[in-house]
């Protein structure tokens, strides 16, 4: 079993990690099994991304550009939510 924040994910899991870890996994609100996939606030991403030294703007950006957009081409990738 692989420990995720309050999160406990089977060793053969595929399910993508955001990185930092050290920065992002707090994040993390859930992981579903059956997907095989975590899932992200996205209201905290954006506090993550800021406390590692970008402004709001950069942060959203950061997010649309290089986070989501990337969901599309990466098997087993974190969705996003509002919470």
């Amino acid at each position: 079993m692989i420990k995720i924040e309050d999160f406990t994910l089977p060793d053969e899991t595929r399910a993508v990690v955001l990185e930092p870890r050290s920065l992002l996994n707090r994040a993390i609100i859930e992981y579903n099994e059956d997907k095989d996939v975590l899932i992200y606030d996205v209201n905290v991403l954006i506090e993550c991304f800021q406390e590692g030294g970008m402004t709001e703007e950069e942060a959203w950006d950061w997010f649309h550009y290089n986070t989501v957009r990337t969901g599309d081409y990466v098997p087993n990738y974190p969705k996003f939510i509002f919470y």
